[in-house]
């Protein structure tokens, strides 16, 4: 999340008459991520997120929306979008496309722990299984075809170490195909700011509350999804990574061949993230509540995740960067 586009008050007065929500109280801008404008919205009936569409096309929009509606009607906690007067749910403001979705109570985790670990295991499984019968479907915006595009892009920028390690872990993934695995609906950017939990003195464990930001959800492998998520939640700690492993296959057991292709999901989770940060480092976007994030993390952990995997069978030696090319 983030803010690009400044929404003025009585511009978002305007907005929400179409909506049953009543009155504008107050309206905040959110800071935290990086792809879309979202404030905070709170009207003397209930508390919402405004989200102002910045990057992704319009035609895509009704996937996202009606996937977290579909998810909610599962009585997973989504953020379900509030349609308008007519049912409708996608909008315009301020010259972008605009959705309004409920708020979901809890914050956050920081530092997770295990048993937030568990829950987000658990949760990540009950979702793969709640899309099952999705009827949209959404190839990876930021799949394979994305890395090898993303790094043509970035080559004339990096240095000698960063232009060797990308191009070979690209000819590794090209050699370690994870599509043709079970897949379906998948988050994508299952990270700790994009899972709430609410916690308290009086409660024996942490209660997730809300998973947002479904904006690269897709239809692709679900061992890559999993890969997302253990490489922000618990990338230093074998004991949080167990958990988290240990309550998605209670809901969702795994086969042969995703638990075989586990350490090249692992790596294709560190070299998307990777990617992406190096690409907002070197092509920012103006924004009044921006934050780039640091692409070191994931550079450091494609790298361990490499030596974790020394052991994978080997690939040809990398080609030069200007000769690559899409298969």
């Amino acid at each position: 999340m983030a803010v690009y586009t400044q929404v003025r008050r009585d511009h978002l007065e305007s907005f929400l008459r179409d909506f049953r929500v009543g009155k504008l109280l107050s309206h905040e801008g959110i800071k935290e991520g990086v792809e879309n404008t979202n404030y905070f919205v709170s009207t003397d009936r209930g508390k919402y997120v405004l989200t102002l569409f910045e990057t992704v096309h319009r035609e895509e929009l009704p996937y996202f929306l009606e996937l977290t509606a579909h998810l909610a009607d599962k009585r997973l906690p989504c953020a379900r979008p509030v349609p308008d007067h007519r049912g409708r749910h996608l909008h315009e403001l301020c010259g972008r496309p605009a959705a309004l979705v409920e708020r979901l109570g809890g914050h956050s985790i920081a530092t997770p722990g295990i048993e937030h670990c568990r829950a987000v295991g658990r949760i990540l499984a009950l979702l793969h299984l709640a899309g099952t019968d999705f009827p949209r479907r959404r190839p990876p915006s930021r799949g394979p075809a994305w890395w090898r595009r993303t790094a043509r892009r970035l080559a004339s920028r990096l240095d000698p170490d960063e232009t060797e390690l990308l191009w070979n872990e690209l000819r590794f993934q090209d050699h370690h195909e994870l599509g043709a695995l079970p897949g379906g609906v998948i988050h994508s950017d299952l990270f700790r700011d994009n899972v709430l939990f609410l916690e308290g003195p009086d409660m024996q464990r942490p209660r997730l509350s809300g998973v947002i930001d479904f904006y690269y959800a897709c239809h692709w492998c679900y061992v890559y999804d999993l890969a997302v998520t253990v490489n922000d939640w618990c990338p230093h700690d074998p004991r949080h990574t167990r958990a988290l492993l240990q309550a998605y296959r209670a809901e969702r057991p795994q086969e042969a061949a995703e638990r075989d292709a586990w350490p090249v999901a692992l790596r294709a989770s560190a070299l998307r993230f990777w990617l992406s940060r190096l690409y907002d480092r070197h092509f920012p976007r103006p924004g009044a509540l921006t934050q780039t994030k640091d692409p070191e993390i994931f550079r450091k952990l494609l790298e361990r995740r490499r030596a974790e995997g020394a052991a994978a069978p080997p690939v040809p030696p990398v080609e030069e960067a200007g000769a690559y090319h899409d298969a």
